[in-house]
């Protein structure tokens, strides 16, 4: 299989590629011009795999964010999408494409089945092993089945966070594992610490748990919020992925922007090579926050990439563990 971290600016898409076919987590993109970057790189992907018939099996929003969820309608007017999933909320930034979706689904329009994810669904999951079925995964591929399962969704009651986290829906994100032969994903959404806690409460952390996973893709595009050193423990990245914008992108003005929040933050960078010995070659100076609209030179040994560093980033697991990443610059 392979992982496609597309490069969409201060957001997140990626396109995860089987040989029976794709799916696609989250449909975000930083501005117009990405989001033609985004319709042409999968454009120029269907056109490599004319078997797939310009059809995505499921599209996965994380939440309703509109770096998650910008470019949604374009894709499902591009494209034929068979699945839609998210956590069900219907308000947020990002809401107009999902809510515009379910219109579409509702009036007959289009034929998309549509699956709301309530993390009581998760914990129904008697042996704790995540939410799946043949909505949530789509694939029955010949020579190699993927595994899709969803670990966390939408709290409809409060768990006990203070009434600010409840009320964020990054904490409310639809987390998602891959499982392909004995390689595995571990896809975080914008999850923050409070979420995280109970994740890793959840699920545990030992090695061969449900989160302990090859490739991470780190949550809220590096934030400073958004990983821990106890998630980290349970997962036990290989290689790790940050989508996230270039840093001199909102340097000129602006609230909603990389520079504005500083992505990814140097202390989620270095807690990941603390927590990581697989190392990059070659290794990279890159631009590292220390806080927001502060940046500041760092080189990264670990197998730590983002987008904003290296363009979309193509990791490639074999079912025996082998993972190859490739960077496009």
């Amino acid at each position: 299989m392979t992982a496609h971290f597309i490069d969409v600016g201060q957001a997140h898409a990626t396109l995860l590629e089987f040989s029976c076919g794709a799916m696609l987590i989250d449909a975000g993109t930083q501005d117009d011009a990405h989001e033609t970057a985004l319709l042409g790189y999968l454009d120029a992907f269907f056109a490599r795999r004319t078997d797939l018939n310009r059809t995505l099996k499921s599209i996965l929003i994380t939440h309703n964010h509109l770096d998650h969820t910008r470019s949604l309608q374009r894709l499902v007017e591009t494209f034929t999408v068979e699945r839609y999933i998210d956590n069900g909320f219907t308000t947020g930034s990002g809401r107009f494409g999902p809510n515009w979706l379910r219109g579409e689904v509702k009036a007959g329009r289009r034929k998309i089945v549509v699956r709301d994810i309530p993390d009581t669904a998760v914990e129904a999951v008697a042996d704790k092993r995540g939410l799946t079925d043949s909505d949530i995964d789509p694939l029955g591929c010949p020579d190699r089945d993927p595994g899709v399962r969803i670990l966390e969704g939408r709290f409809d009651e409060n768990p006990g966070w203070p009434e600010g986290e409840f009320e964020n829906q990054n904490n409310h994100s639809v987390i998602t594992r891959i499982d392909y032969g004995t390689a595995s994903f571990l896809f975080m959404g914008d999850l923050e610490e409070a979420a995280i806690e109970l994740l890793v409460d959840y699920y545990g952390d030992q090695p061969g748990g449900m989160l302990d996973a090859d490739v991470l893709q780190v949550g809220h595009h590096g934030s400073q919020n958004a990983t821990t050193a106890e998630l980290l423990d349970a997962v036990t990245p290989r290689v790790a992925l940050i989508p996230v914008g270039e840093w001199t992108f909102g340097q000129s003005g602006g609230t909603f922007t990389t520079f504005a929040f500083g992505h990814p933050r140097q202390t989620t960078v270095n807690l990941l090579a603390q927590h990581m010995t697989r190392r990059r070659t070659p290794s990279k100076s890159v631009r590292v926050a220390e806080k927001a609209r502060q940046f500041r030179n760092q080189t990264v040994t670990k197998a730590i990439y983002a987008t904003g560093w290296d363009g979309t980033v193509r990791v490639v697991a074999r079912a025996s563990n082998d993972i190859t990443v490739y960077r496009e610059r």
